[in-house]
């Protein structure tokens, strides 16, 4: 797992380099882009990348720094800010999307849809044991 991920994420920074950003950026980015009808706020961020707190704010300066995104208040509650992408933003996360879709060709191919269908599925089960620090959830309640 740990050859996969460092291999994932130097890939995407050197698919990413170029923009001027990292890859997990440009995931962040992608997420923004597939959600700016409805914008998210930083805490939907730390879910959704499983993050924290100061790790989702560091992201978010740095994207705000280049003009790639910014912040509006959120209507129904005046806590939160809603996370928007800037034209410059949008563009970026446009060129990234194609980079990271042949990226992920790239990891893939020769795979039927069968055993996608598969890996997906045990991915799904990978992130959820994770999301639990790796602990058998049956064994906690015993």
């Amino acid at each position: 797992m740990k050859i996969i991920s460092n291999s994932f994420r130097r890939i995407a920074d050197e698919s990413t380099h170029e923009l001027g950003i990292t890859g997990m950026q440009s995931f962040l980015l992608g997420y923004l882009y597939c959600h700016r009808d409805e914008p998210p706020c930083q805490h939907d961020i730390e879910v959704r990348f499983n993050i924290k707190h100061p790790t989702a704010t560091g992201l978010l300066e740095r994207l705000a720094e280049r003009d790639l995104v910014g912040f509006e208040q959120d209507g129904t509650d005046r806590r939160r800010k809603r996370i928007i992408l800037t034209e410059k933003g949008a563009r970026a996360a446009e060129s990234t999307k194609s980079r990271l879709d042949e990226l992920d060709e790239g990891l893939t191919r020769g795979f039927t849809p069968e055993e996608l269908a598969t890996l997906h599925a045990l991915l799904d089960r990978v992130v959820e044991n994770a999301k639990s620090g790796g602990r058998d959830r049956r064994q906690e309640g015993e």
